[in-house]
């Protein structure tokens, strides 16, 4: 991902071409609220006010994503959320995949029961 001082072309072409403020969040806070917006499918914007060291975030989205925008802002509350690179979210991530991983080897081994059943294997 690449910062660039131009809007994303996603945002250009809005329906009505508007952008709708969610709200001000100092730099940490608005920096979760922007990726959890970005995993939902919004598309996000932050306008940058103050000091590097004290900046405080506005989350700009287009109007057609607003409301749904909003909501996920307003889901938890940052504090509250795990950060991305805690390990506490790694154990998330990989619990999540051993559980794909293990729904996939029972759909496997369902198939090949079948195979064996039908006398193909």
């Amino acid at each position: 991902m690449a910062l660039v001082p131009d809007e994303p072309a996603s945002l250009d072409e809005a329906d009505d071409g508007g952008l709708v403020e969610l709200g001000e969040w100092p730099r940490v806070q608005a920096q979760v609220l922007r990726r959890r917006l970005e995993t939902a499918g919004v598309s996000v914007m932050i306008e940058w006010s103050g000091p590097a060291t004290d900046s405080t975030g506005i989350l700009l989205v287009p109007e057609d994503q607003a409301e749904f925008g909003a909501a996920v802002v307003n889901e938890i509350d940052v504090d509250d959320e795990v950060a991305d690179n805690s390990p506490h979210a790694y154990v998330a991530r990989v619990e999540e995949h051993l559980s794909a991983a293990a729904g996939l080897l029972a759909e496997l081994r369902s198939r090949l029961d079948q195979l064996e059943a039908d006398g193909k294997l």
